[in-house]
């Protein structure tokens, strides 16, 4: 969509959110390398960088890390952010594009599940779809 973009000469913003488990994908990474490739700096991807799957941590499944360097080596400008803190992250989507020549990853460290206590950092609540009365009042009582 970025290139398209660029290519009909229209002045969008293409902006792709992805899970870190998603990016274990191989077809991330060629969008990222082609991305980098043609200096698509209207487009902007946001990692929501929870460090959970549904399976157990990252660190176990496929490791990350180092992140930030993987999508600076696929010539992208990175950010890092606290997920979690909006004011942070509205200034990071003010500075887009970080570089006028290179696509931008915004990295957002978050936790899952965060505000809900007996949630938080659990993989088993990735896809819960079943929840008692009870666990729905306990939710909605956290996050008062």
């Amino acid at each position: 969509m970025a290139l398209a973009a660029r290519i009909q000469k229209r002045d969008s913003r293409v902006f792709v959110i992805m899970g870190d488990g998603e990016i274990n994908e191989g077809s991330v990474w060629e969008a990222a390398m082609c991305a980098g490739k043609h200096g698509l700096s209207r487009l902007a991807a946001i990692v929501d960088y929870n460090k959970m799957q549904s399976a157990g941590p990252t660190r176990e499944i496929q490791d990350l890390e180092p992140l930030t360097s993987k999508w600076r080596a696929f010539g992208f400008s990175t950010l890092e952010v606290d997920g979690h803190d909006v004011s942070e992250l509205r200034k990071a989507f003010g500075r887009l594009p970080l570089d006028g020549t290179r696509p931008t990853a915004i990295i957002c460290h978050t936790v899952k599940g965060k505000g809900i206590p007996f949630a938080e950092n659990d993989p088993a609540w990735h896809h819960r779809t079943k929840l008692s009365r009870e666990t729905i009042a306990d939710m909605y009582e956290a996050l008062d």
